[in-house]
């Protein structure tokens, strides 16, 4: 079924009318303050000379939202596309594949060397998240590789904010199709030292529709946090075990197909601060992640993959930082080509910001070295150039790679096959923003352009689709994705705060994509949006009661269009809350990713307390 797209005008005017009678408000609302620590700079997102974006902690507890996943639904310009309710999800960002965005926890990187279906299995709760950072286009590069489109970094978090210095979470979770989630969360502050430990089990019995497929999380993590006026020093434990149906997530969904992954991360952050700006910090983070997959026998495909990376940055003043970071990796796989694989590759950068009357300029320079001898120079250029009182227009241009995974090189499945002569991905992208304070409206406009040459897809050829014995896709590179368009978001969130609304946002972006693919078929890069619109409301029915609605309009190059709506009411207290949500009210049919089809509706209940 088809549905009439959702004319962007038509909501636009719709918000119009909500907040006319307030477009002469006195007040001014600023632009946005929120201050983002990210690989190399620490600035307020208002100047920022890339498009960041920040949800905070506040934002999180308002929101009916049980995981990562579902709370970056609620931000424009993402195409989150989840296989299941949190069972495996992949992550775009304006139009670019999965493997094309970056994921941090508390600035190390997360990203799978198998493959970026395993990105998101991060043994970190959604109740332990101070900040979820968002980086789109060119600024992702000076992050290093695999940020082509942007990065997602995760900040933990630091220290107890209580009277006693103690938090004691308890939270239940239940709903349709026999969800059901609970959690245990303890922190403790005292001195200088700071605890955090959280278990958590979320279960249902089936996420597919007309499907019977359960699956199973369980996961726990540990933070040791030591900080004064010197230092901070983080020290980060993290296990997530997940079993799941895997029926049509890599091949049809006719063919029956489990899985079960574990993921163990342990790192360690130290930062040192002196006077006038300096500081030097370094980390060391282990991820090691394993991976049965079972597709059609009952004799699973076994992988093991270990990421060791290192980072030494110096920050020279409060405009220049140096830096080296090496990554090691490896695979050892009963489904490859070869028993085990490992590479190693590092990156020196450098990061500057000068201001000049109200211009700011700021730029990194990546070398990335790899031991195959392949070697990259990334550049990436900003420029802020100020407006009006409370307008800002910035510019920034930059290249970045991305580099095959383990799979995209060595896979040897009946359904994939990986390709040792696969090359890297490089992209050029280029973006032309402006923020901008329009009677107490925040409006953030932004057109970009990304070109990608070589990027990397499962294919097939033209014989190879004739030919009824062959019926698996190979890894190959396409010769070209030029991505084009615009995105636009309007935040009335501070000029209706008085009347009760503590949330009002409207979102459109639009991606125009030129494929110069020479095969038959690709299974991944036809699959991105060409439209989306996202409206988001909350508001205030009585103090600490909270209704939410998330109405999205999606519109795919292999799909037709669908409209997802989701409705929540959460109640917050002194020491307790209770919150509902409903997903997919309107029950559309739609893939989300995949073969599959998306879940119908559903509903969940939860309620937690503070022990």
């Amino acid at each position: 079924m088809r549905y009439t797209p959702c004319k962007p005008a038509i909501l636009a005017a719709l918000m119009a009318s909500v907040f006319s009678s307030y477009s002469q408000a006195d007040d001014a609302v600023e632009l946005d303050a929120q201050r983002v620590t990210g690989q190399l700079f620490g600035q307020n997102v208002a100047e920022q000379a890339f498009a960041v974006e920040v949800i905070e902690r506040a934002d999180l507890d308002l929101l009916p939202v049980t995981n990562l996943a579902d709370a970056l639904e609620w931000v424009g310009g993402l195409d989150v596309r989840q296989r299941g309710s949190g069972a495996q999800v992949d992550l775009g960002i304006r139009g670019a594949g999965y493997e094309q965005t970056l994921i941090l926890v508390d600035g190390v990187r997360m990203n799978d060397p198998q493959t970026g279906h395993h990105n998101f299995d991060l043994p970190v709760t959604l109740e332990d998240i101070e900040r979820i950072e968002i980086v789109r286009g060119p600024g992702a590069g000076q992050y290093g590789p695999n940020g082509n489109a942007g990065v997602i970094n995760l900040v933990t978090r630091k220290q107890v904010e209580s009277d006693n210095g103690r938090r004691a979470l308890l939270k239940a979770e239940a709903g349709s199709k026999d969800y059901a989630r609970g959690l245990l969360s303890l922190a403790k502050t005292k001195g200088n030292w700071s605890h955090f430990a959280a278990i958590s089990q979320q279960e249902s019995d089936t996420y597919i529709k007309g499907a019977d497929l359960d699956y199973i999380s369980q996961q726990g993590n540990y933070r040791l946090v030591h900080q004064n006026d010197a230092h901070t020093t983080v020290l980060g434990l993290g296990y997530l075990d997940r079993g799941f149906g895997a029926q049509g997530f890599y091949a049809g969904a006719d063919k029956r197909a489990n899985e079960n992954t574990i993921q163990r991360h342990a790192y360690l952050t130290h930062e040192q601060r002196y006077s006038a700006g300096r500081s030097v910090d370094v980390a060391v983070n282990w991820r090691q992640h394993d991976d049965e997959f079972f597709y059609l026998t009952y004799s699973p495909s076994v992988h093991q993959t270990n990421a060791w990376q290192s980072r030494l940055r110096f920050r020279l003043n409060e405009s220049l930082a140096l830096g080296y970071e090496f990554n090691q990796e490896d695979i050892e796989s009963t489904s490859i080509v070869g028993a085990r694989h490992e590479r190693e590759y590092g990156s020196a950068f450098a990061f500057g910001q000068y201001d000049f009357g109200g211009v700011q300029l700021a730029g990194s320079l990546s070398y990335l070295d790899y031991d195959g001898g392949d070697s990259y120079t990334l550049p990436v250029l900003g420029l802020t150039l100020p407006l009006a009182a409370g307008q800002q227009l910035y510019l920034n241009a930059g290249k970045s790679v991305r580099v095959p995974t383990m799979n995209d090189l060595y896979l040897n499945q009946s359904a994939n096959k990986g390709n040792p002569d696969v090359d890297v991905e490089q992209t050029n992208s280029a973006e032309l923003g402006a923020r901008l304070n329009l009677a107490g409206l925040q409006t953030r406009l932004a057109v970009f352009k990304r070109n990608t040459t070589d990027a990397i897809d499962y294919t097939q050829t033209a014989a190879e689709v004739a030919d009824p014995a062959i019926n698996y896709y190979t890894a190959r590179n396409i010769d070209a994705i030029n991505t084009k368009g615009f995105d636009a978001e309007l935040d009335a969130t501070g000029l209706l705060a008085a009347s009760g609304l503590q949330k009002v946002s409207l979102s459109y972006t639009r991606l125009i994509q030129d494929f110069t693919n020479q095969y038959e078929k690709a299974r991944y890069s036809k699959s991105q949006l060409e439209h989306q619109v996202i409206l988001s409301l909350a508001y205030e029915l009585l103090p600490g009661l909270s209704a939410t609605s998330l109405y999205k309009f999606e519109d795919r190059y292999d799909q037709n269009g669908y409209r997802i709506w989701d409705l929540g009411l959460k109640q917050q207290n002194n020491g307790w809350s209770w919150a509902v949500a409903a997903t997919n009210v309107l029950d559309a049919d739609y893939i989300d990713s995949g073969f599959i089809e998306a879940p119908g509706t559903g509903y969940r209940f939860e309620i937690s307390a503070d022990l």
